[in-house]
């Protein structure tokens, strides 16, 4: 069943015939150290070496003043503060961050200087600070520019470290917004017990006000009254204005003619008064004249009188002396008579003529006043018919100052009952704020740093990785080491024939050929895994959970995939390289050996359990991180894979110790 001993040193036996033979079988051994001692020590631990990557800040804000809570101006430069955290950061997982200005930033991304440019733009105080607005609240943006084309995982790491950066620049600013807030309840407090102060107040003054409002209403029901006869009166003076404007204008009409009229008055009084002056003269002449000539007639009474006299004293016959006395009577009486008509009318001409004088004077005087008369007259007329329209509105007015009043007063009686409802609402208010009062809290210094603080970062990571490992490179060292052990499998049977020509020959059955053939690659195999899980492990650093599992693991992995790899070589010759090639390819896209296999494509999810490298890694890393799961498992369907491999192997030994012309004469060999 099992191979003679004879049958695999055969084959190793040709490499002893040449140093160079024996250069290349110490090759094969080597090609996994190569492969997974370099992807693992490149890959070893690079989010521990970032602070070797250059990357540029450039700090674009403009400082800004804000009021504090203690009414001082305060300034504010967030870029400075983010600028100076980035910078001030010598932790192996930050960046190398430069301060520099824009121009240089782009030179050195475009050169490769700088792998990544922060820019903080001008306003990110503005907007960091623009919480009391909403109309006027903005969130800063900050510029963060890689070039794929020189590295992409450099493009994430950097907005790993921004976003690091970035929370905690938010975590800085929302504990001092978070402690103005914490620090205004303590304001709020004091202004609800000022409030609560001002609302006690406020109810007493209600309850005065409700009273003078009760008084408010009896005063607005007597000024609606008021108003009602006022209105009544408004509209007998509005009809009053009307007749007075009419008879004005009837007056108006009526005088019109006046000053023509008294001016012609004047005129004709004025020369009758000149007649009655030339009248007057000539009467005061005669009189005048009359009274001189009634002189001479008291001299003929005189001597009539003397001649009495004297007929008495000689008493002649045939003569009546009282004849003579009678006649210087009545002479005396005539001539008084006359002498009075003449004076009296002397008198009563002067009398006229001084009456027409003052007629005239009058008159003249009444037409000089008759034309201010009309005008006036005019004027009033004019100012009647303004009066009339004026006490029209006036009636109008105190009708609706009467519909008012009547509302004032209904108003009024609405408003005592409001005032009434107010006491009681600033009654109720007082209390509701000092119950709130007595709900704001009044925190200390120290209580709004710690609440401000807890606020802004209410959760914390607490990450806790489950069989974590040390490094980076240790996370993907069972990847690295499954394609080394593929990769040496392939140099294996590239050196060694898959199938012994000596056994094909010999009488050995197919099992014990296949065995031969497997045997050498098998030794070659283990011994790669020893060296290589002593480079990890001594050289590298990698501390596995379980070392000597992982060794066990490490010398399965490469059993089964030297099996597989005979068994290509076996079944497609030369071409089964190329197989062998293409499947590695498959296993390593659906190994799932860096992201979840559930990110790949499901083409590739649905390969991840099929193929043989996937539990090559899944036990490694059990094996390096430590945990169980899945560890059986891994070792049940490697083994598996290796005794299928194996069995293909058998058949196809079976088929090639069988000569046919396809044999002797191949389409390609290679």
């Amino acid at each position: 069943m099992f191979p003679s001993p004879s049958l695999p040193w055969f084959e190793l036996a040709r490499f002893k015939r040449s140093r160079l033979t024996r250069v290349a079988l110490l090759a094969v051994l080597t090609v996994p150290l190569f492969y997974g001692g370099l992807y693992i020590w490149a890959n070893i631990d690079p989010t521990n070496r970032l602070d070797n990557v250059q990357a540029a800040v450039v700090n674009e804000d403009e400082m800004i003043e804000v009021e504090g809570s203690d009414g001082e101006a305060q300034q504010v430069a967030v870029g400075r503060l983010l600028a100076a955290e980035l910078i001030g950061d010598d932790s192996e997982q930050n960046y190398d961050w430069v301060l520099t200005d824009a121009r240089d930033a782009q030179e050195g991304l475009a050169d490769g200087e700088y792998k990544a440019v922060l820019t903080i733009p001008k306003n990110l105080s503005e907007a960091s600070t623009s919480t009391d607005d909403p109309e006027q609240a903005v969130q800063g943006e900050l510029d963060l520019v890689t070039d794929d084309a020189v590295n992409y995982v450099n493009g994430a790491v950097a907005q790993s470290i921004l976003r690091a950066a970035r929370s905690s620049l938010n975590s800085q600013v929302t504990e001092t917004y978070l402690d103005n807030i914490y620090l205004s309840f303590s304001d709020i407090k004091m202004a609800l017990d000022e409030a609560g102060d001002g609302a006690g107040d406020l109810a007493d003054g209600a309850e005065e006000l409700a009273a003078g409002t009760d008084e408010l209403a009896d005063g607005a029901a007597t000024l609606a009254d008021g108003n009602r006869q006022l209105a009544d009166g408004a509209s007998q003076l509005d009809a009053g204005a009307g007749e007075l404007a009419a008879g004005l204008g009837q007056l108006q009409d009526q005088t019109s003619s006046l000053p023509g009229d008294t001016r012609q008055l004047a005129d004709g009084s004025r020369q009758v008064a000149d007649g009655v002056d030339q009248l007057n003269g000539t009467v005061q002449e005669v009189s005048g004249a009359i009274l001189a000539g009634t002189e001479d007639a008291e001299a003929i009474e005189q001597q009539l009188r003397d001649f009495a006299e004297l007929c008495r004293e000689q008493a002649p016959e045939g003569l009546d002396c009282s004849l003579v006395e009678d006649a210087a009577d009545q002479s005396g009486a005539v001539i008084g008579d006359i002498r009075g008509q003449a004076g009296e009318i002397g008198g009563q001409t002067q009398q006229l003529a001084d009456g027409a004088r003052q007629v005239a004077r009058g008159n003249a005087e009444l037409a000089a006043g008759v034309p201010q008369l009309v005008d006036a007259i005019g004027t009033a007329a004019t100012g009647a018919g303004e009066l009339a329209g004026a006490t029209g509105e006036l009636s109008t007015g105190a009708d609706q100052a009467a519909a008012g009043a009547d509302e004032l007063a209904s108003g009024t009686q609405e408003l005592a009952s409001g005032a009434d409802a107010l006491a009681a609402g600033a009654l109720e208010l007082q209390n509701g704020l000092t119950d709130g009062a007595e709900g704001v809290p009044d925190y200390t210094e120290d209580e709004r740093e710690k609440l401000a603080e807890t606020a802004a970062t209410p959760v914390e990571d607490a990450i806790d990785r489950a069989n974590g490992v040390s490094s980076y490179g240790a996370g993907l060292a069972p990847y690295f080491l499954a394609l080394a052990l593929w990769v040496g499998a392939m140099a294996i049977y590239l050196l060694l024939r898959p199938l012994s020509q000596r056994a094909l020959a010999s009488t050995a059955g197919p099992v014990r050929t296949a065995l031969a053939g497997f045997a050498p690659g098998l030794a070659l195999s283990l011994l790669q895994a020893v060296l290589l899980v002593g480079l990890v492990v001594g050289a590298l650093g990698i501390d596995p959970a379980r070392p000597w599992v992982l060794l066990g693991l490490a010398a399965l992995t490469g059993a089964v995939f030297t099996a597989i790899n005979q068994m290509f070589v076996a079944l497609f010759g030369g071409a089964g390289r190329f197989v062998a090639l293409v499947f590695v390819c498959l296993q390593l896209t659906a190994a799932g050996g860096t992201y979840p296999i559930e990110t790949a494509p499901g083409f590739f999810g649905f390969l991840h359990s099929l193929l043989p490298m996937t539990y090559a890694v899944s036990g490694m890393r059990t094996a390096i991180a430590g945990g169980g799961a899945g560890l059986v498992t891994a070792a049940v369907v490697l083994v598996l894979f290796g005794l299928a491999a194996l069995a293909v192997t058998v058949l196809t030994a079976q088929r090639r110790q069988t000569v046919t012309m396809s044999r002797l004469h191949p389409v390609l060999q290679v």
